[in-house]
């Protein structure tokens, strides 16, 4: 069925996954992705998806703790960004800026809509109804 709340989750999901961009598996070729730093963003990066997925299954079934789980996400997210983004520059990534602005402007908006009163209760609204 078609309904925001589809959308939203959907939409949530499909950013969980972009947490896969800034793991060593995605670095460009010939980047080393040895070293503290990239593990650090690897461990930070999974766990911010899961927690992510995790957040989008309480939304589904309209739990009240997925606005708790996802917006701890988000924050692990920013985290996990500036990890990514220590690691690449120092690896000599091409473009790490363009990745970390992509993410770390999904986690700010995750933390905008769940954090400010007005948005809070509108996609609480949304998502509680129908």
């Amino acid at each position: 069925m078609f309904t925001i709340r589809n959308v939203r989750g959907v939409a949530l999901f499909l950013f969980a996954t972009t947490f896969l961009w800034i793991t060593p598996a995605f670095a460009s070729k010939g980047v080393s992705t040895d070293g503290l730093l990239w593990a650090a963003t690897r461990i930070l990066a999974l766990l911010t998806m899961a927690g992510l997925v995790v957040a989008t299954v309480g939304l589904f079934r309209r739990d009240a703790w997925w606005e708790t789980v996802a917006v701890a996400s988000a924050v692990l997210g920013v985290v996990a960004v500036l990890a990514f983004w220590f690691a690449a520059s120092r690896a000599g990534e091409t473009i790490p800026w363009f990745t970390a602005l992509i993410l770390g402007a999904g986690c700010l908006g995750v933390l905008v809509l769940l954090r400010v009163p007005a948005l809070e209760q509108w996609v609480d609204h949304q998502v509680m109804s129908g």
